[in-house]
């Protein structure tokens, strides 16, 4: 346990940039936990895969019919994370508010696939958002334009203080600017529903889950199937993992200890066990981030204090300063509750957008739109997408947008490779493996190119 002294120290410290009891205690903690943690797991022999009791495929589960489903789905909230800013593409505003498909944004078809869902089940499942401080203005600002009716709640998530590396000390605002915070993750969640009141205001209209899932990702939906497993086995949390691929070696996995399950990330894995962790022979899926708790037992658990949360030590540099951001991730409550379980899903379940590549391929003729649902397109006879990499041109967003005008046909492709300044000039088929090579010259793909199996290099 951590010393009183310690703890009224670190609150001494902080007490001058935190606002507020609540933040700076949840601060502390963090810190507390950072200061005694050892971030590396220490008994890695100890780590087993899941059995079948605790990920279960999700073909295994009852399928409910339509009256079913319609009462199961009165019970249910969701929560879009939605804290991210599109950065990584050379975006300003919120990674959400981003045209992914037929000019609708992450929030349109977010939104639009709700309404669709409560219209087809006669349900009300309210929309909660959890924004960061970076992107609640210019959401509250989209949302006034359009919401179709439906009820929306928005959040903001805790705002804490990035930490010099070394004396860990607290970066002065006035100097950084914002630049000086960071949002603490998404195990955040947990803080920001109980400190706004929405825990006990939506148990109170009868919702008894809430699926939380990142705002990005497309193919997060409500499932009935799931939902139903939920309520129908009483379990307290569950989260979604999918089957690895060589492209999702980093991704955070489960494990067992006697009954219990945890979540492992790649940043508590020992280094002599990376090659182990990244393979696909001991831990076979990888984590969604799709979770479903249970909002009785949450209430339960929080009646004894804050969750238990791993904590994430998150390194960056501000303006060349080595600073450490300390976060935890929604996924690692598996630990807070005894009978948590995992469950196995297919990969139409996760569709993220972290950069162009992924971009690509959702607006590609892989996937067909549906109302706002995006469904993989049956002509695509492999079992797995294709390998995409773009290159440093098609990075930002913009540079995409021009050199890519038009949605490519990739329903036969295995993987495509860019380098140099490639530009398409309209639609295009790409079958097999393409590469496309301008080392020396610009390399134009006309209007009507179909490339099958080719390498294109000048």
């Amino acid at each position: 346990m951590v010393k009183d002294n310690s703890l009224e120290t670190w609150k001494n410290q902080f007490r001058a940039v935190l606002k507020g009891p609540r933040a700076l205690d949840e601060f502390c903690r963090l810190y507390g936990k950072f200061k005694q943690d050892n971030e590396k797991i220490q008994n890695w022999e100890a780590i087993q895969s899941p059995d079948l009791d605790h990920l279960k495929p999700y073909d295994s589960l009852p399928d409910p019919s339509f009256s079913e489903s319609k009462a199961i789905l009165s019970h249910i909230a969701v929560c879009k994370l939605n804290g991210g800013l599109g950065t990584s593409m050379g975006c300003k505003g919120p990674k959400s508010a981003i045209p992914v498909r037929e000019n609708f944004s992450f929030l349109d078809l977010i939104v639009r696939q709700l309404v669709e869902i409560n219209a087809r089940f006669d349900a009300r499942i309210p929309l909660i958002l959890m924004n960061s401080f970076y992107t609640h203005a210019d959401m509250e600002r989209l949302l006034s334009e359009r919401h179709e009716g439906l009820k929306i709640h928005s959040m903001v998530q805790n705002r804490f203080p990035r930490l010099r590396v070394g004396d860990e000390t607290p970066l002065p605002e006035a100097q950084y600017g914002l630049d000086a915070w960071y949002p603490p993750g998404h195990g955040d969640f947990f803080s920001c529903i109980v400190r706004d009141g929405l825990l006990d205001r939506l148990l109170a209209e009868g919702k008894e889950i809430v699926f939380v899932s990142n705002a990005d990702n497309l193919g997060a939906v409500v499932d009935p199937r799931i939902a139903g497993f939920l309520l129908g086995s009483d379990i307290p949390l569950l989260i979604e993992m999918t089957p690895k691929t060589p492209a999702d070696i980093k991704g955070g996995t489960l494990y067992q200890v006697g009954v219990q399950l945890k979540l492992l990330e790649i940043a508590r894995v020992p280094a002599q066990n990376l090659d182990e962790f990244c393979g696909q022979t001991k831990f076979k899926v990888f984590n969604t981030n799709n979770v479903w708790v249970n909002l009785r037992h949450l209430k339960q658990a929080l009646e004894n204090g804050p969750l238990d949360l791993s904590v994430l030590v998150n390194r960056k540099r501000v303006e060349g300063v080595e600073v450490i951001q300390l976060e935890t991730a929604i996924g690692s409550a598996l630990e807070c509750f005894e009978r948590s379980r995992g469950i196995t899903v297919s990969r139409e379940r996760f569709l993220p957008v972290k950069t162009t590549d992924d971009l690509l391929l959702l607006q590609s003729d892989l996937f067909i739109l549906q109302g706002a649902f995006l469904k993989r397109n049956p002509g695509r006879q492999l079992p797995e997408l294709p390998r995409i990499r773009l290159g440093d041109r098609f990075a930002l967003l913009d540079d995409y947008l021009k050199r890519v005008p038009e949605p490519l046909s990739l329903l036969e492709l295995e993987s495509l490779e860019i380098e140099g300044d490639v530009r398409f000039e309209g639609e295009a088929i790409l079958k097999g493996r393409v590469r496309l090579i301008a080392r020396e010259i610009p390399l134009r793909v006309p209007a009507g190119s179909v490339l099958d199996n080719q390498t294109l290099e000048q």
